[in-house]
């Protein structure tokens, strides 16, 4: 029987054993352990992602973005590495493209040249194992502009011409969504005002909004449903959001969305990877909430996570809302069926629609959920099957507040 090659990087698989991938590979046994840092070739296990070239182990993407996290274009860089330097320019999806460093312990510097023509170091990181994606992101938006003379009774301090998650005025050229609108501030200086177009379908979903708590009769019949103790209920929503259920877009006087997180290998999954290369801040693995973690591998603010829905909205609508996690109870747009909703957008509308209505959804989550495992565990109060159950395998590794001990609020709602 013909031996095949096996993909770079390679998922290791009951009964596999370093030689064979070595030889699979067309690597040795002592390079294998050298790119993937093992210390026992001996010991494998299922699952394990191993690399099989320098490329996939010591590969350094960057991708720059402004911050409406667009991709920046025609930005000058620079990489520095092993003694090397890189230099190039930005394409329309802010890539800068991707060095191979000489291993994991490697120095990876990024420059950027400023408006006056001076470069600034703007990242400094070590290689490490697996490629690496950095994404750089700019407190600042990028726009074509005309200056204009400053009036003489004018202060020199700038006024700010102010930033809204809507607007009218002309397209920008460097990000189609982005509008801008030129005016006079209260001296007679020049400002520019700016505007987000929001996709008109999120827009209807944003409308649904009722300022509607959940009561103390509502909670107490969602409890009965699961025939489990209120306080569980609350513990679950405490964890998750300590029980915010929405946010404000353009602060104070912005409408009323739902607390979201997006899921980046969410949207991956369900677009097969198609738009890994051109938008990987929105499309490859997933985020962590990991100390120490690349600022491009967090999960970030709710603004972040609002900015990266918008933007994978408008390549695929559907996949996008099952790539969010909504509301107080954080249910995955995905989970539309265990909710016992037709589609990912059915579910997202209960969950815009006000804060009792998402405590419905919560009671066919937990009901059908790893078929009736976390309901189990609901009733039990398990606190850890209830976390692993809820928020998968990797709830520990991503700071969840479970524990073997009931969450706060299960506790002060007993007092």
């Amino acid at each position: 029987m013909t031996e095949v090659a096996i993909q770079d990087p390679y998922r290791v698989k009951k009964g596999d054993t370093l030689g064979k991938i070595a030889r699979l590979s067309g690597r040795s046994v002592a390079e294998l352990c050298q790119l993937n840092k093992l210390s026992n070739p001996h010991r494998l296990e299922t699952g394990q992602t191993l690399y099989l070239s320098q490329e996939t182990a010591f590969g350094v993407s960057v991708l720059f973005l402004d911050a409406l996290r667009h991709p920046i274009e025609n930005l000058k860089f620079k990489i520095k590495f092993d003694g090397q330097i890189a230099v190039g320019q930005t394409g329309c999806n802010g890539s800068g493209g991707r060095v191979i460093t000489q291993s994991a312990k490697s120095v990876v510097e990024v420059l950027v040249q400023d408006l006056t023509g001076q470069w600034r170091q703007v990242c400094q990181t070590a290689s490490d194992h697996g490629h690496k994606l950095i994404t750089l992101v700019s407190g600042s938006l990028v726009f074509k502009g005309q200056t204009q003379p400053h009036p003489h009774e004018a202060p020199n301090t700038p006024e700010p011409g102010g930033a809204t998650l809507s607007g009218t005025g002309e397209v920008d050229t460097n990000n189609p969504h982005v509008r801008k609108r030129v005016g006079k501030g209260k001296h007679g200086q020049a400002i520019i005002q700016v505007g987000v177009d929001i996709p008109s379908g999120l827009q209807k979903l944003f409308d649904l909004y009722r300022d509607e708590p959940i009561t103390a009769t509502q909670w107490e019949d969602a409890a009965d449903a699961l025939q489990c103790e209120v306080a569980v209920l609350k513990a679950i929503a405490e964890v998750e959001t300590k029980g915010a259920a929405f946010w404000r877009l353009n602060a104070a006087e912005g409408k009323q969305v739902p607390s979201i997180l997006f899921e980046r290998h969410w949207f991956r999954r369900l677009t097969n990877g198609a738009h890994d290369k051109t938008h990987p801040d929105i499309s490859g693995p997933a985020y962590t909430s990991a100390k120490g973690a690349a600022t491009a591998d967090r999960y970030g603010s709710y603004a972040i996570s609002y900015l990266r829905l918008m933007n994978a909205y408008r390549l695929d609508p559907e996949a996008a809302l099952a790539s969010c996690s909504w509301g107080k109870f954080q249910i995955m747009g995905g989970e539309f069926e265990n909710c016992g909703q037709a589609s990912a957008k059915a579910l997202v509308s209960l969950m815009c629609g006000g804060e009792a209505a998402q405590l419905l959804p919560l009671v066919g989550f937990i009901r059908h959920k790893a078929n009736g495992k976390l309901w189990a565990a609901v009733k039990r109060k398990d606190w850890p099957r209830i976390a692993l159950y809820y928020n998968g395998g990797e709830y520990k590794k991503n700071a969840y507040g479970w524990s073997a001990k009931p969450p706060h609020a299960a506790l002060n709602v007993r007092q």
